[in-house]
């Protein structure tokens, strides 16, 4: 008799054998008659299971008009039954996807064009719906009374006014529809030395969120005698879209079919407008309630943010309390975001918070947590 023989015959190598068969047995009818749901991405909602119960409200002889009313209730109570479950499961999920906000409401953007895929326009825009419940931004803003004083000022600062190479770093805190989460940013600024010649610069805003991935925002060009002058804006995330500065045809272009724009004498983009404020009031006295008027581009189109100086305010950064200037750009449309900034001189005007809010509510809060050192740029 040989081996196999001899441990089948042990009566508890036979249980084992048959346990392990029924196991498997089991297993397999389980794949056959349940494998095609659970791999099913959407769930057949049109179809009544067996036990589905339908309540139908008992209804008394009213004129015509109760009649109807009721009738509609019915209607209404039987949709809300037969509503997905995908539907139901998708509100209870949702944190996942509204943390994609983070990505896109860190900067404001315009409508999205007719020929984006849809996850584009969710993430671009906010809900419309939040309009009919709440007065938006911008109707606050209008409701708002006039500064005391306002001068209109340039925005222009000479090369010496930069900050060093400097990488700011901020914890973000925001809220997308009730829900509160938490990422990390970096705003980068690096020049080339004094000895260069031209001297480039490359200044980046960088937001990092769980399961969203990294959003990168960058502005490429040279800095002259009065200021910035970009040359190139790119946005990245899910793809790249970019704005090109040609300043021998003074226009703006855009990635995609977007109509290109005339460029105005200073135009900024959205992240090179950071470091050009830090340098202007690094070197100038704005007085409270003073206003800019920038061109200031995105990767779709370049229209002037008016910025003003709303107040002097003390802030607590990590336990120090920092003299700043509060700096708020209001809404250009109704689907834009304010921008507020407090800018500090004790760091050379760079902005030690970044407050953005969408006409809806939503909003991120980047608050700085430190700073480093950069060395300059080598390209």
């Amino acid at each position: 008799m040989d081996v196999g023989h001899l441990l089948l015959a042990s009566p508890s190598r036979q249980k084992l054998v048959a346990l392990s068969a029924l196991v498997l047995v089991v297993h397999l009818w389980l794949l056959l008659t349940s494998g095609e749901s659970l791999w099913r991405l959407h769930s057949e909602s049109q179809k009544l299971g067996p036990l589905q119960t339908r309540v139908i409200q008992s209804v008394t002889p009213t004129p015509q008009a109760h009649t109807e009313k009721s009738t509609n209730q019915v209607r209404s109570a039987a949709k809300a039954k037969s509503k997905p479950p995908q539907a139901a499961s998708s509100e209870a999920t949702s944190s996942i996807a509204d943390l994609s906000a983070v990505a896109s409401a860190a900067l404001p953007e315009p409508l999205p064009v007719l020929n984006e895929s849809p996850i584009d326009a969710v993430n671009e825009l906010p809900s419309p719906v939040a309009e009919s419940v709440a007065p938006t931004v911008a109707e606050k803003a209008a409701e708002a009374p006039a500064a005391v004083s306002t001068q209109d000022n340039a925005l222009v600062a000479k090369s010496g006014n930069f900050p060093a190479n400097v990488q700011i770093n901020y914890t973000l805190t925001g809220q997308e529809r009730g829900l509160n989460y938490y990422a990390s940013g970096a705003l980068k600024w690096q020049v080339k030395s004094a000895t260069s010649a031209p001297r480039n610069y490359e200044a980046e805003l960088r937001v990092r969120a769980f399961l969203v991935g990294t959003r990168v925002w960058r502005s490429q060009g040279a800095l002259a005698d009065q200021g910035l002058v970009p040359q190139k804006y790119t946005d990245s995330w899910r793809g790249e879209r970019a704005a090109h500065f040609d300043a021998v045809q003074r226009r703006i272009t855009f990635s995609g079919n977007t109509p290109s724009a005339e460029m105005q004498a200073g135009a900024q983009d959205q992240v090179s407008l950071f470091i050009q404020m830090a340098a202007a009031i690094a070197a100038q006295n704005f007085k409270t309630g003073s206003e800019l008027s920038v061109q200031t581009a995105t990767a779709r189109d370049a229209v002037n943010w008016r910025l003003t100086y709303k107040s002097d305010e003390l802030i607590e950064i990590k336990g120090e309390r920092l003299e700043t200037q509060r700096w708020i750009c209001l809404p250009r449309g109704k689907f834009d975001s304010q921008i507020e900034m407090w800018l500090s001189k004790n760091h050379s005007g760079m902005p030690v918070r970044i407050k953005i809010t969408q006409v809806n509510g939503n909003f991120i809060d980047l608050e700085m947590n430190g700073s480093e050192a950069l060395p300059p740029l080598v390209n």
